[in-house]
């Protein structure tokens, strides 16, 4: 099984004169990752309704990339749009905002920010475009960057960035007022798992920040942070051990009936010689505890695993490229919450 690679959106906001010497414009698109929204699924009625509680006469979007956010803020009813690029090609006001966004008065920001790990930045071979943006900040995305140039300078934030968010220490309190998980398809070219994320002026706690899936208030990111497991590596447990006694299926299929979940190695149809110190999807686990025991774990282990995910909406494991045949968003299982879940099946078993 491939390990999985995200796929970021890459930057319409490059130094294209640098890009197009790598590859034709016609190719960028698909070369640099640039995917544009083109539904307003991500449009939920909490959220018209945070935007229209703005009261806010302007839309603006400072990454305005083919305007259809500024189509969206018309059709709710927004007569003035205004938008910023640093594309050339796509004919919206010069401004690179990844190194200032002007506060327009009376406005709110409605964007789609760009996607770009420095990882992938090195990847794809653009790195010397975007070095200086990374330079800039101590982030490991470009799409932090642009929220933070976003709150710079402007009172109200609507953006649409990869759900990572809620996992990354980015998502904390601050000036948050919701996150909304879409499970729809919002790109033609990508199945990149997103969300909402709405700003205000407003400091707060955790217990301030409202979280929903698609059109479902689920609770308060206080909730939500109270429920992560933390391993107190109080047993020891090595993953990708060729010689582990339990498998790990850490990623969902897009069948309902195949989850993650901990099984015997004899259960799965894998070659187990494939593992690697690096693999994340496929593993063999190995517990320091006795054989007869082993089953009693595995089972314990996924009862609590399917617990946590029903109490958590599923939202605090890694969202996955896709979704599963049912319409919910494929996951993925971290190492560290594993550990969590396998140490206190052992203490319980």
């Amino acid at each position: 099984m491939a390990e999985y690679k995200s796929e970021e959106r890459s930057l319409d906001q490059l130094d294209l004169f640098s890009i197009k010497k790598m590859a034709a414009y016609s190719d960028k698109k698909r070369s640099l990752g640039q995917f544009f929204t083109k539904k307003h699924f991500w449009l939920k009625g909490h959220v018209v309704q945070f935007i229209k509680s703005a009261n806010r006469n302007i839309a603006f979007d400072p990454f305005a990339g083919s305007g259809d956010l500024l189509k969206a803020a018309k059709d709710i009813g927004f007569k003035e749009t205004i938008g910023f690029d640093i594309d050339l090609d796509l004919n919206w006001e010069l401004n690179d905002s990844l190194i200032n966004i002007p506060r327009l008065d009376n406005a709110i920001i409605i964007t789609n920010p760009p996607y770009l790990t420095n990882y992938s930045a090195k990847r794809k071979k653009i790195y010397s475009s975007v070095e200086k943006y990374f330079a800039s900040c101590d982030y490991d995305d470009i799409y932090k960057l642009a929220i933070d140039k976003c709150l710079e300078n402007n009172d109200f934030v609507v953006a649409i960035i990869p759900e990572t968010f809620i996992n990354s220490g980015f998502c904390r309190a601050g000036r948050l007022s919701s996150v909304t998980i879409i499970e729809d398809k919002m790109f033609n070219d990508t199945d990149n798992p997103i969300c909402v994320v709405c700003f205000d002026q407003k400091e707060k706690d955790l217990k301030d920040i409202r979280m929903y899936k698609n059109d479902k208030y689920l609770g308060t990111l206080e909730d939500f942070e109270g429920m992560r497991k933390t391993p107190e590596n109080s047993i020891d447990i090595k993953f990708n051990a060729l010689d582990g006694q339990i498998a790990l299926r850490a990623v969902d299929t897009i069948h309902v009936e195949r989850p993650i979940q901990f099984l015997r190695p004899e259960e799965m149809d894998y070659d187990w010689s494939t593992i690697k110190v690096s693999s994340r999807l496929i593993t063999l686990i190995k517990m320091d505890i006795q054989p007869d025991r082993i089953n009693k774990v595995i089972d314990l282990g996924n009862d609590i695993l399917n617990d946590f995910r029903k109490n958590s909406a599923d939202i605090l494991l890694s969202p996955f490229k896709g979704n599963k045949k049912n319409g919910e968003r494929r996951r993925r299982l971290d190492y560290r919450t594993a550990r969590a879940i396998l140490e206190e099946a052992s203490a319980n078993s």
